[in-house]
């Protein structure tokens, strides 16, 4: 059972400190609690407990969510300190202790690139996408993009190069991490706070766009979204208003 209904038609207003949101743009656990009932338990209980905080931190700026941080201030005292773990000495020196896989390093490779010639792909944690969308669709259409190697290029994992970003104009897109570094994104959200986020960047910051304006994601769509982001006019108003 929804609490919401997530089909788009209602717009919610009367939200502290958050604009008018359409349905479809709240989180999932909001729209539809039973499709993952462990995750709605998780959210809750953690709602629950910062109640009893004596105040919040967030990983944010007071200048890009001021009214939603104005909100919660009126509530509990909380106070914007990010972004955090975005710092270049920080990225360099800290190694991941546990992880399903080893470290590597594609500085170098990044280094060799030319300028706003890398876009870097992200399906977040967890995500659930069939065959048909990952090869057919999604890489198909990076590889009907002029000039573009994507199908053979090497894969980097985005923690160790995270620091990269911010140190030269290398990467013309990124996950939502890379905002803090000027670099706009292509937003193709599935679940949890991805819609959400969606909204953020498209819709009030205009620091990226959408990869799929409603339906099924075609090859032409990925293809076409990908050279408004990397090329031409768009481009670089994008990636302008992500550094401001």
């Amino acid at each position: 059972m929804a609490l919401i209904n997530g089909n788009g038609d209602n717009f919610i207003n009367y939200i502290p400190g958050v604009k008018s949101i359409s349905s479809k743009d709240l989180m999932s656990y909001i729209q539809a609690p039973d499709a993952v009932p462990v995750l709605m338990k998780i959210v809750g209980k953690a709602f629950e407990q910062v109640k009893n905080a004596d105040f919040i931190l967030c990983n944010t700026v007071q200048e890009l969510e001021s009214e939603c941080l104005s909100a919660l201030n009126l509530m509990q005292p909380t106070y914007a300190i990010g972004p955090m773990n975005f710092f270049s000495d920080f990225t360099k020196t800290v190694v991941v202790e546990k992880s399903l896989w080893a470290e590597s390093d594609c500085t170098h490779w990044l280094s060799s690139k030319p300028p706003a010639s890398v876009l870097y792909i992200s399906f977040g944690s967890i995500v659930q996408i069939n065959k048909q969308d990952i090869v057919e669709r999604l890489l198909m259409g990076f590889s009907l993009i002029e000039g573009s190697s994507s199908l053979g290029a090497e894969c980097c994992p985005f923690q160790p190069c995270r620091w990269r970003i911010s140190d030269d104009n290398t990467v013309v897109g990124t996950r939502c991490g890379g905002m803090w570094s000027g670099v706009p994104m292509i937003c193709y959200p599935f679940y949890v706070d991805q819609p959400t986020n969606r909204k953020l960047v498209v819709d009030d910051w205009k620091i990226g766009i959408d990869l799929c304006d409603g339906g099924q994601t075609m090859r032409e769509e990925v293809a076409s979204k990908i050279d408004i982001l990397m090329r031409g006019k768009s481009s670089t108003d994008l990636r302008k208003r992500s550094r401001k």
